[in-house]
């Protein structure tokens, strides 16, 4: 009797251990959530920056001539320089974020000024004509309206493409002088050409590049840059003063000249 109770009681005791241990409350893992990007892009911003422009600048004359006889052999005359600038300014624009994306627009005026010129003699020693070409170009202030397109790499650090519209200043002169050195002493009156002029322009143009922008703390970012800007294919016309006598001599002289630059900025934003 007395082993069939006990036999009882603990059937009764495993069965109890076993509901408790049923209803027990089981720990589980906390889910695993990715850090979604702090939103401290959206929002304007106005800096400065500085940094080196290298430039391109294309320049050429076929025209301006003083010969025996037409047609005749035209003395070719043209250089390309690639002289470097120091650069500064500031820019001004407003972003947004969305989620990782970052989108804005821009607009930005440096200063900058970078010459490339040629003087060049030469003539036909055979004829006694001597001619003297001088050209040069340069480049002055620039500026753009840009969008701009980021991808957060994280919360801090951007990575952006942009790209829009430039406007800058190109500058140049030109001058010729062509005499026949031998025929005074024939003719008395030495056929001549001379001709020269200077201009100022604004050009339209494009610009696009990509950087880097990271924020340090309290609204303020900082950035590295690349942009290359091209204010295309300019001509201009310098008329010529003739006194040809029996030579061949040119009236016009046609300037063709190319402009652009490649410039690499360092730059400190603050968010406003």
């Amino acid at each position: 009797m007395k082993l069939g109770t006990i036999g009882i009681l603990a059937s009764c005791g495993l069965a109890h251990f076993a509901s408790a241990d049923e209803y027990r409350p089981r720990r589980t893992a906390a889910p695993v959530t990715a850090t979604a990007p702090t939103n401290t892009w959206t929002g304007f911003q106005t800096g400065a920056n500085t940094g080196v422009s290298s430039l391109s600048q294309n320049f050429s004359e076929p025209g301006a001539f003083l010969c025996p006889e037409s047609p005749c052999a035209e003395t070719p005359f043209g250089f390309h320089g690639s002289p470097s600038s120091f650069t500064a300014g500031g820019f001004i624009g407003y972003r947004m974020q969305f989620g990782a994306l970052v989108v804005g627009v821009e607009t930005d005026a440096a200063w900058k000024h970078a010459r490339s010129s040629l003087l060049q003699s030469s003539g036909s020693p055979e004829f006694g004509v001597t001619e003297t070409f001088t050209g040069s170009l340069e480049q002055g202030w620039d500026g753009s309206l840009r969008g701009r397109l980021g991808f957060l790499l994280s919360p801090t650090l951007l990575a952006y493409a942009t790209a829009g519209g430039a406007i800058g200043e190109v500058s140049g002169s030109f001058s010729y002088h062509a005499t026949v050195a031998t025929v005074p002493a024939i003719e008395g009156s030495a056929p001549s050409v001379a001709g020269a002029g200077s201009w100022s322009d604004t050009r339209v143009g494009y610009t696009a590049g990509g950087g880097l922008e990271t924020a340090l703390g309290g609204g303020v970012k900082a950035r590295i840059e690349y942009r290359y800007t091209d204010f295309g294919n300019i001509s201009h016309n310098v008329p010529l003063t003739q006194a040809c006598g029996d030579f061949a001599c040119g009236s016009n002289a046609r300037i063709d000249t190319h402009a652009a630059f490649n410039t690499v900025r360092l730059g400190i934003g603050v968010d406003f």
